[in-house]
């Protein structure tokens, strides 16, 4: 698969949310997703579209067919072909295994979208404003604080050929550590690496400052500093 055809992607995330995208291919999409920010964040897009719905589906009971069903599988797959006659008085036993079953996988299922749809939720750590005190970008972490989100509310613009950068700025003396560029408009999300998550759990502040087209070309602040904004810690 070629990384730069987004339509390929989409179509490649949607399954692997949804679980029919299985085997080698399964496997080699996962090798994609551990590498590349982009495949990821159309993942968690994915993830956010689809858990909400499968939560909102209404219980259903199943059907009386649908019990008979499972107890013949029970049967058929426990029980040696000699045995497979059972008397009635043993139906009640089969009935309360199948829904003890049934229940585990409910459950088990509801736990996991439970905790996916908890890693999905970001909550606002940062509110960087102007000299107005108009909020210009609102910056959002994940609960693990793997996954950044910058989204962009008044519609700052940088100079012409020019980028804003955001900056964590460690307690003491430590340096600057970029966390990329900013939207000038939109939202833009990216999967933090080791060092962007340690950078922020030592920081107090965060900071803006304007660099060349794409960011600062040496991995520290090159233009002016124009706003800083307290962080707020977990």
């Amino acid at each position: 698969m070629k990384h730069d055809q987004p339509e390929l992607i989409d179509a490649l995330a949607s399954e692997y949310v949804l679980g029919t995208l299985r085997g080698a291919a399964r496997r080699r999409f996962e090798r994609w997703l551990s590498a590349e920010w982009h495949i990821a964040s159309r993942v968690r897009t994915w993830e956010g579209r689809l858990i909400p719905l499968a939560l909102g589906l209404p219980p259903i009971t199943p059907s009386q067919g649908v019990w008979e069903r499972i107890e013949e599988r029970i049967r058929t797959a426990d029980i040696p072909p000699a045995a497979t006659s059972r008397p009635r008085a043993a139906r009640p036993a089969l009935r309360a295994l199948a829904a003890v079953l049934v229940l585990c996988a409910i459950f088990a299922g509801g736990y996991v979208a439970w905790r996916m749809t908890e890693s999905l939720r970001l909550q606002t750590v940062a509110t960087i404003k102007g000299a107005q005190g108009s909020v210009v970008w609102s910056i959002q972490l994940d609960a693990h604080r793997e996954r950044l989100r910058a989204v962009a509310l008044a519609g700052a613009a940088a100079s012409p050929g020019h980028s804003f950068e955001l900056w964590a700025l460690p307690a003491g003396k430590g340096a600057p550590v970029s966390l990329g560029v900013l939207p000038a408009r939109g939202q833009f999300e990216r999967t933090l690496t080791v060092a962007q998550r340690a950078a922020l759990a030592s920081a107090a502040q965060v900071a803006v400052s304007l660099e060349p087209p794409g960011g600062s070309p040496t991995g520290a602040p090159t233009g002016p500093v124009l706003f800083v904004a307290p962080l707020k810690q977990a």
